[in-house]
């Protein structure tokens, strides 16, 4: 057979949508479940309101008083005081006393803590995914804390603080400089900094404004703190301060001043309008604070206005009018009340829009809930009800009905509620209904009207129906929200509340919905049976395929799990329900092999339909809508409850054209009057109406006696049964169902009206009172013309009584009929009936209207006597007739007949659904049941229950089971007992747990047990090592790195240090030797001049003392180690000092410098006469200068630079390190995780492996059994419940699975399609290569650029010791014209200046060879630079710089320098090397022209004034032009240039080190991102994926039936070691 189903043929399900949808879908479900638990506690005191609203709104008046806008205040003494007072609420203020580093880690900070937040909610949300009421816990506190905390007084100062890192303006250089800290935004660090505060922006409103969208309750209750309109107005709060904050970035305030004002004037208004005028909150107190928040905020912005435009023209003093408007506001706001007189006086009638109906409902409600406070409130109250009155169009309305009101009132379970309340809130819920009709889209009056219906009418069912037809209107994620947590809470209350009695009936609401989710019952009972079959059919397959059973299993499981979810849902609305209850009971029977469970379901459901069928009310209608009125076999009709159709047929069925004798277009549209006799048409309306209003479901839930009228004009009485059914264009509509009424006499029936005419008879009338319809119609016939002796209080009420229809009245004379039903007319004078009448009354106007007169025909006594032999022969043989009946069988598609006794009749399968086609009596039913129970005591089956044991393998085990042990391995040799109990020692054990295959419900609790697999905990205990040491080692490695490249940079600055001191002690030598040359006189000044020169040379020795001891002092306090030979140098005493000519000592280098600083601090305050070549002073400094101090001064600087290159190449395996040993730990975390997988792989394949242990026969066995069951489904007959055949049937099926169970097995192989473990492994193998990736990525990013760092540094240290060494070059030279006779290095001073000459060219060569070597790694900044200083004119860098003007530069030198420094240096190297040629001819040459030998380039003084020509020579060579342009250059150009390239090497060395600290920034934090989304995103929902996985596999275990796991060995054995490792 066929099987099909149209389970969600219409639907598609959640797995069809992309990943994107998914995700969303699942990320709103972790927020609404979190949102739900933290809206359980209690709120914060008003107390605790009140200092965050005061807080808040100081943070706010941070705009006001901006720094950049509190002048506008044209009074800045006390602005500022402002400015400063209100920057303490704030973060940023406090940091900007300390470095952008301390800000940059409190932004990192306050991020982390967003980060953590954003952490306790998916860690909240994915534990409490099935556990929403789960008690109140400290991460839930916590949470709720920090995001109140971030919506209140952290809010503010969070956003301010972000974002002022993108708070850059230009300066005057254009640069941009950050405004806060000068620091040049968008370059280096900075570029992460700011990219990661746009994405804490992005993240922190998004959270903030979440919370307070979210973070409110809907529901009207003036004491409940959070209870407002919507959370949308604090919300746009938070936006307004969003937008003030990107204006006050991104807009030049001091240009723009009065955007800013617009901004703040703008968004003041709107929060005003928000909070004050529309008035969210419904709290008195919160309201209030609200009120005098948006208050103050406008007037605030208000004066700053003012102030700004009209200050010191029309104003005066606006600051100090803003301070005393502020408590005159605040006492203003507390003490004045809204009254909304305008809503009140509305016309409801002629009002459009929903939200003026949602403002006077809500309106209404804070007034009834203030009026007893408030007298002006009572009499607003009473002020809407007289309006309503004269306004109201309705003659029904709630004013009006005064009678039903008080009826209703007492009804009520609130005693203390007053009539006047209960009227207005009736009102409200007359305007709900009224609007809902035309406004059926409108989420909000929606959402107000279902907690109406739970807070008032304590309609819980119809309000969870309301909220579920609002979420279908694709609402917003507020009102989403909204309708998530109050069906949640809506359903908890009914599982606690609503526990029906059995016999209990269901209201409209519930009933409808009851409906519905039994029809998606069996939808899903269908569904999960075919994946059933969808499985065993697998089974069946010569090669099944474990991967895809293993598919179908969890779709199983999930199917079973709806299944199991809807009935549960069913027995909470109600517990009477025995329809849904026995087709559970056969789905658990034939599909899920669980026969206990189902029989107690099935005997359960038998007391149900027992106690049902006692019941008076035995009519059901089955339909759900109305299209499946034509499937209904019993008449019956539809009849709407729209304003426009009221009370109108708007569908029946054929069945009921026929009952009523109408054709089908006859009725449709057509009031149901017309069925209706008109005695009773007259007030239906009314009823009908009054039955909506008062919601009195005892009026249908009862099946009743009532009369209809044919179309022939008669009437005919019948029960009624009705039903109420949901449509979508309409609210309700009714259902109603009839029922012939089965009489055993002769009767008619009669309606008369108040004065006894008869205005309706029966057509029966015609036969027993020889009148018709036409006969009363053309006149009025009064009952006691055919009963004379009637007298309507002798029968009224009264059972019994007999009257005569006199024949020989006139009217029974002249009718045609008589001579048809009266045979001997003449004999005959009357006929006696028994007469029963009943009052008709209209209960609205408390009257009777007219009668109901029902009459029986009086039979003679004598012949309905019979004797009991007579009576003995009419009773017919029951249990001795047989007949011929046909059973079908679906499996087989085939039919069989056989003749069976009636009370043991054989039927159809049909238990699953029935539909009633006929009733039958009470009387009929209980013999019925005891004629049943009367087979079954006879058939007793005295064997059953009755086992053959037999103690076996040390266990006592049954006979059938150790047969099975040995057909299931026929080689198996089984030995002795005691040698079975010492080879297995833990079978005692498995033994005493065998009990667990006797009783299925405890089999399902052992395999059902949800404990995590110990797999499960291994793997996580791994995945958790596995992101500890990734965090470890990318945390060990970023900040060991930062630590590395401050040492660098360090180091880099050691460099500048040792070269500047390099420097200046050179400087120093040669203003000591300037002023030298003073006193012996070989300067050519006049006496104003030297004294001038004295001044400047002094000035220069003296700034040169002070960069001297500064330099030293840096090197000295440095604690960072280099190498061994900085430490030998800065802590041994290796520098030869010569003290005196004869005495010589030992220093560090420190010391050393120490000792010429204090020297050249002694000669800078000497006296000029004594300063002479022979002083001791300046003997020491010269000496030790150019000897053994210079010497270890150039020791220390390239000890610096082979320092940096070596710690490059040591860092350099520091990260391969890293890389190495984190590849390692990767490697041997993969492998253990690999296996870890593959063994939970393995568990889920042994599990479907027990599967192919059925024998196939068994599995076809399974197979039927469920298509037997979806055949039965499909086909929807009937079964009755006391069939005997239900045991027959069961003992057959038993025998059969017992016959399957002995055939023997076929050995299969099988295959494995699943590929979800490969899946596994191969994401966690790309993860664990992406975590790998970040270490390569971060040795690789180091490599370079300590490679780079390490092939500049020869550039380097050429670049460090050139300017110093063209002025030691030059002093040397002086020191040999002044002093042949001191050594230089230690050597012959005229060798080494004359080898100096040489090494200068050698310097320079150098210089440009490296510079050549390092110009595609070089920085490009500094490769410009480097080409503007040698290649171009230098003199415009010079100018910035401050060492020179372009004017004088570009003139110097005949112009040299301004074609580049390597012009001027070659020009420098050629003066002294010319000075020295001309040197040459003069010492020992006395007798040499000096005319001739100078070419004119100097002038000869006798500067000795004596006769010693060569002193006189040589001291002339220092007033050469040469010499003079030497040292001029040296002085202005040669150093600065040096000094302005080191400089801008060592920064551009900086600055590649910075952008490599941003690249390993921006990827640390990638990849911490990483960790944190694999951890949290992947890795647990992937862990509750397998471990759910793993259930729902061992669940699998449980298809199997209970007979088939005790005949299986393997299978029970496997379940053994299961319940043995669950134990451990």
């Amino acid at each position: 057979m066929e099987v099909k189903s149209n389970y969600g043929s219409t639907k598609n399900s959640v797995e069809n949508d992309n990943i994107l949808t998914r995700l969303q879908t699942e990320l709103k479900s972790i927020i609404f479940r979190v949102f739900f638990l933290i809206l359980k506690d209690e709120e914060q005191s008003i107390a605790i309101q009140i200092f965050l609203q005061v807080i808040s709104f100081f943070q706010y008046l941070t705009f006001i008083f901006h720094r950049q806008l509190y002048v506008l205040w044209k009074n800045q003494k006390v602005s500022y005081q402002f400015y400063k007072f209100f920057g303490y609420f704030m973060l940023t203020p406090y940091f900007e006393m300390l470095n952008f580093s301390s800000f940059a880690s409190m932004m990192y900070a306050l991020i982390g803590i967003i980060l953590i937040s954003i952490m306790l909610l998916l860690l909240i949300g994915y534990t409490n995914i099935t556990k929403l009421n789960t008690s109140y816990t400290w991460p839930i506190y916590v949470l709720k804390q920090i995001f109140i905390l971030f919506t209140t007084i952290l809010y503010l100062p969070i956003l301010d603080l972000l974002f002022q890192m993108l708070n850059c303006h230009y300066d005057d250089k254009n640069q941009l400089i950050n405004v806060v800290f000068d620091t040049i935004c968008w370059q280096g660090s900075h570029v992460i900094h700011a990219v990661v505060a746009i994405l804490g922006i992005i993240i922190f409103t998004t959270i903030t404004m979440t919370f307070n969208l979210l973070y409110f309750e809907p529901r009207y209750n003036h004491k409940d703190q959070l209870s407002k309109t919507s959370g949308r107005a604090k919300t746009l709060k938070c936006f307004i301060f969003l937008i003030l904050e990107i204006s006050f970035t991104l807009i030049d305030l001091i240009k723009f001043d009065y955007v800013a004002i617009y901004i703040l004037m703008i968004g003041a208004f709107i929060t005003f309008y928000q909070f004050h005028i529309e008035q969210p909150f419904n709290n008195v107190f919160i309201q209030k604070i609200s009120s005098m928040y948006a208050a103050l905020m406008l007037w605030s912005a208000l004066m700053m206005c003012f102030s700004n435009y009209l200050e010191n023209i029309i104003f005066h003093g606006t600051i100090y009018s803003w301070l005393v408007g502020i408590p005159l506001i605040i006492v203003a706001i507390y003490k004045k009340e809204k009254y909304l007189y305008d809503l009140l006086l509305m016309n409801i009638n002629k009002i459009e829009d929903p939200n003026q109906i949602i403002l006077l409902i809500n309106y209404t409600q804070k007034l009834l809930s203030r009026y007893h406070t408030n007298q002006h409130f009572h009499i607003m109250l009473d002020a809407l009800i007289e309006v309503h009155i004269k306004t109201c169009q309705k003659e029904d309305c709630v004013f009006r009905i005064k009678k039903q009101l008080n009826q209703r009132l007492l009804k009520l379970k609130d005693a203390n509620i007053s009539q006047r309340d209960y009227q207005i809130h009736l009102l409200i819920g007359e305007i709900y209904q009224g609007y809902i009709r035309r406004h059926q889209n409108n989420v909000r009056l929606r959402i107000n009207y279902a907690f109406y219906l739970l807070d008032f009418l304590k309609q819980k069912q119809q309000s969870l129906n309301e909220f579920n037809q609002i979420e279908l209107l694709s609402p917003s994620i507020d009102y989403e929200f909204t309708i998530f947590r109050y069906k949640r809470i809506i359903e908890d209350e009914m599982n606690i509340s609503q526990n029906e009695a059995l016999n209990g009936n269901l209201d409209v609401a519930t009933e409808i919905s009851f409906q519905n989710n039994m029809r998606q019952f069996q939808n899903k009972i269908e569904r999960a049976t075919l994946m059933h079959m969808d499985f065993w059919s697998q089974l069946q397959e010569d090669s099944p395929d474990l991967g895809k059973m293993n598919e179908i299993g969890s779709k199983i499981n999930l199917a079973i799990l709806q299944v199991e979810e809807l009935w549960n849902r069913m027995q909470k609305m109600t517990q009477n329900l025995p329809k849904a209850m026995r087709l559970y009971a056969k789905f658990i029977i034939e599909v899920l092999q669980d026969k206990d469970f189902g029989e107690q379901l099935l005997d359960k459901s038998k007391q149900l339909q027992t106690q049902n069928n006692k019941m008076k009310n035995k009519q059901t209608i089955s339909i759900f809508t109305s299209d499946e009125i034509n499937f209904e076999p019993l008449p019956t009709l539809l009849i709407s409850t729209m304003s426009s159709k009221f009370a109108q047929i708007s569908t029946l069925n054929l069945s009921a054209c026929n009952f009523f004798g109408y054709h089908k277009t006859e009725l449709m549209n057509r009031k149901i009057n017309l069925l209706i006799p008109q005695i009773y048409a007259k007030f239906h309306d009314k009823h009908i109406e009054m039955f909506f209003q008062s919601n009195d479901q005892q009026q249908i839930v009862k099946e009743r006696l009532i009369y209809i009228k044919l179309k022939s004009g008669y009437i005919m009485p019948c029960y009624i049964y009705m039903k109420a059914l949901s449509q979508f264009d309409e609210d309700v509509i009714i259902a109603a169902q009839f029922r012939t009424l089965r009489t055993f006499k002769g009767g008619c029936y009669l309606i008369l009206d108040s004065d006894d005419a008869i205005e309706s008879i029966s057509s029966s009338c015609i036969c027993y009172l020889f009148i018709d319809s036409k006969m009363i119609s053309h006149r009025k016939i009064y009952f006691h013309e055919l009963f004379t002796n009637y007298n309507r209080n002798d029968y009224l009420n009264k059972t019994g009584c007999v009257i005569s229809l006199n024949l020989q009245s006139n009217i029974v004379q002249n009718s045609n009929y008589l001579q048809y039903y009266i045979n001997d007319l003449e004999d005959q004078t009357q006929i006696l009936f028994q007469i029963q009448i009943t009052e008709i009354s209209n209960q609205y106007q408390d009257q009777v209207v007219g009668y109901v007169i029902k009459l029986e025909k009086v039979i003679n006594d004598q012949s309905q006597i019979f004797g009991p032999d007579v009576q003995q022969q009419l009773i017919v043989q029951n249990s001795t007739m047989s007949n011929f009946q046909f059973k079908y069988f679906a499996a087989k598609a085939l039919y069989l007949g056989e003749n069976q006794e009636e009370g043991n009749s054989a039927r159809v399968d049909q238990t699953v659904i029935w539909e009633q086609s006929s009733r039958i009596s009470e009387e009929t039913q209980v013999e019925k049941k005891e004629k049943v129970e009367i087979v079954k005591i006879e058939r007793i089956n005295y064997a059953e229950g009755i086992r053959t044991l037999k103690l076996f393998d040390n266990r006592i085990q049954e006979i059938e089971d150790i047969r099975m042990s040995f057909t299931d391995s026929d080689e198996v040799q089984h030995s002795s007992v005691f040698q079975s109990n010492s080879d297995n020692p833990d079978e005692i054990e498995k033994g005493q747990k065998n009990n667990i295959f006797r009783n299925r419900k405890v089999l399902s609790s052992t395999i059902n047990d949800q404990q995590r697999p110990k797999v499960i905990i291994y793997l996580s205990c791994i995945i958790n090592i596995l992101m500890v040491a990734v965090l470890t080692l990318s945390f060990t490695s970023y900040f060991l790195g930062l630590y590395l490249f401050d040492n660098i940079q360090n180091s880099l600055n050691l460099i500048s240090y040792a070269s500047l001191r390099n420097q200046e002690s050179i400087q120093v030598v040669m203003n000591i030797q300037n002023l030298e040359m003073l006193k012996i006189g070989i300067w050519n000044f006049t006496e104003t001049e030297a004294i001038a020169y004295e001044e400047e040379q002094r000035n220069e020795l003296n700034k040169s003392i002070y960069g001297l001891a500064e330099a030293n002092k840096k090197l000295m306090l440095n604690e960072l180690y280099i190498n061994e030979q900085i430490e030998e140098l800065h802590s041994k005493s290796v520098v030869n000092v010569r003290i005196s000519k004869s005495r010589f000592s030992d220093y560090d280098l420190i010391e050393a410098t120490q000792q010429i600083i204090s020297k050249a601090l002694i000669i800078r305050d000497k006296p000029l006469y004594n300063l002479t070549l022979d002083d001791e002073d300046v003997a020491f400094i010269t000496y030790n200068l150019h000897n053994g101090i210079i010497i270890e001064y150039r020791n220390e600087t390239s000890q610096y630079s082979y320092g940096i290159r070596d710690l490059s190449e040591k860092n350099v395996k520091i990260f391969f390190i890293f890389m190495v040993v984190s590849a390692c730990s990767f490697f041997i975390l993969l492998i253990m995780i690999v296996i870890l997988i593959i063994k939970i792989n393995l568990i889920q394949e042994q599990i479907l492996q027990l599967f192919m242990e059925i024998p196939e026969k068994t599995v076809k066995y399974l197979y039927n059994k469920s298509e037997n069951f979806i055949s039965n489904l499909q086909v929807g007959e009937e079964e009755e419940l006391s069939s005997d055949f239900c045991d027959d049937e069961q003992q057959d099926e038993h025998k059969e699975l017992s016959r399957t169970l002995k055939s023997k097995r076929k050995k299969k192989v099988f295959k494995n399609t699943n590929s979800s473990h490969r899946t596994q492994i191969l994401i966690i193998t790309f993860i664990l290569c992406t975590f790998q990736g970040y270490f390569i990525l971060s040795y690789f990013l180091n490599q370079v650029i300590y490679n780079n760092l390490r092939q500049q540094i020869p550039e380097l240290n050429v670049t460090a010791r050139s300017g110093s060494y063209y002025r030691f070059v030059d002093n040397c030279e002086r020191q040999l014209f002044l002093n042949r006779e001191e050594p230089i290095l230690g050597k012959d001073a005229y060798s080494i200046v004359m080898n100096n000459i040489q090494l200068n060219y050698e310097v320079d060569s150098e210089l440009h060879q490296e510079h050549a070597k390092n110009s595609e790694i070089v920085n490009e900044d500094y490769y410009d630079t480097f080409q503007s200083i040698f290649m171009l004119s230098p003199c415009e860098t010079l100018e910035k710089e401050g060492y020179t003007t372009v004017e004088y530069c570009e003139t110097f030198a005949n112009g040299s320098i301004s074609q580049g420094m390597a012009v001027a240096i070659a020009r420098y190297f050629e003066n002294i090397r010319y000075i020295m040629t001309i040197y040459d001819m003069f010492y020992g040459h006395p007798e040499a022209n000096f005319s001739v030998v100078a070419r004119g380039w100097g002038r000869f003084r006798n500067i000795t004034n004596d006769s010693d020509n060569v002193t006189n020579y040589i001291y002339n060579l220092n007033n050469f032009k040469q010499p003079t342009e030497s040292r001029i250059m040296q002085n202005k150009f040669i150093r600065a240039a040096f000094q302005f390239l080191l400089d801008q090497y060592l920064a551009a060395l900086k600055y590649d080190i910075e952008v490599t600290q941003t690249q390993l920034l921006a990827v640390f934090i990638v990849f911490e991102v990483l960790i944190f989304f694999v951890y949290f995103i992947v890795w647990l929902p992937a862990e509750m994926k397998m471990t759910r996985d793993i259930w729902r596999t061992k669940g699998l275990i449980l298809m199997i039936p209970l007979r088939v796991i005790q005949k299986i060995k393997m299978i029970k054995s496997f379940i053994g070691v299961l319940i043995h490792s669950q134990d451990q």
